[in-house]
């Protein structure tokens, strides 16, 4: 997503600067990279929920260690 937001900087500087067939360029593909990206993101929920993992909370989880294993000699 950082890519379609470069990318609708350039469209957006190109069509200021009177450029318009950069803009258009950069425009679609602003277009496709932002819907790629979603449809990445969407695939990856849907075979998560279909494989029933559960959605990570990033601020709530807490990280247990595990405990190390004591050598027996």
């Amino acid at each position: 997503m950082m890519v379609a937001v470069a990318l609708l900087a350039m469209a957006l500087a190109a069509a200021a600067g009177d450029r318009s067939t950069l803009a258009v360029v950069a425009a679609v593909l602003c277009v496709v990279v932002a819907i790629g990206g979603l449809l990445v993101f969407e695939s990856t929920v849907r075979r998560d929920h279909a494989e029933r993992h559960t959605t990570p909370k990033l601020l709530s989880d807490s990280y247990v260690r595990v405990p190390r294993l004591r050598n027996r000699n």
